[in-house]
């Protein structure tokens, strides 16, 4: 592995279990057992690591989500495995990595904001449309319109303003997202597939697995 990879790998993992801003340059030199000056032969600042990591992640997240759209069965298949993958993440992240990036790292969160959740609303209208042609999901909804509140529903959800993880879980508040976009747009056919396969205590344990 090159050196490179190496200091984002080591970045990244750190990131997750610790957050963004508690994490020192020194912290990543001795965990690698390398020089600072080493680190700085590959990143310019903490910034720019920060921006190499989460670009990197963002580009292997939204692979992996293409995988899982192919490898789906159907519409709703897929919005919960989406769902399913992004939550087998958050369990070991730090919550505060969030609220660091927006607050600190501005340039990092607009990159969030602005590329990849552009492609994760592409990704939802693209499943609606899918499950509105599997009659899986109800006719009479535009799926541009309904892509667009599924993410601002996912922001407001990771605002500390108005849901402070003190007080909240965030796995719990996705599944409870994911349960209220589901059954507000699948037809009386999807909510059969629902109850049957996909009911409240199996998405609980499809999500947990």
């Amino acid at each position: 592995m090159k050196i490179q990879d190496s200091i984002l790998s080591a970045a990244f993992e750190l990131f997750m279990n610790l957050g963004v801003r508690s994490v020192s340059m020194d912290d990543l030199a001795q965990k690698l057992g390398i020089s600072k000056k080493t680190i700085y032969a590959s990143v310019e600042t903490k910034e720019d690591l920060i921006l190499q990591v989460i670009g990197n992640f963002l580009k292997l997240e939204e692979s992996n989500i293409r995988k899982i759209t192919t490898a789906s069965s159907d519409a709703i298949d897929e919005i919960i495995s989406i769902n399913r993958h992004i939550l087998s993440y958050l369990r070991v992240m730090k919550p505060s990595l969030i609220f660091d990036l927006k607050k600190y790292y501005p340039e990092c969160w607009d990159m969030i904001e602005n590329t990849h959740l552009r492609f994760i609303r592409e990704v939802i209208e693209q499943n609606i449309l899918r499950g509105q042609q599997e009659g899986l999901y109800r006719k009479d909804i535009s799926p541009m319109v309904i892509s667009k509140l599924f993410i601002t529903k996912s922001l407001l959800i990771i605002d500390e303003k108005e849901f402070s993880l003190i007080n909240n879980d965030l796995y719990e508040l996705i599944m409870q997202l994911e349960k209220y976009h589901l059954y507000g747009i699948v037809s009386p056919t999807g909510q059969k597939q629902l109850l049957d396969q996909y009911n409240s205590t199996s998405l609980q344990k499809k999500s947990n697995d």
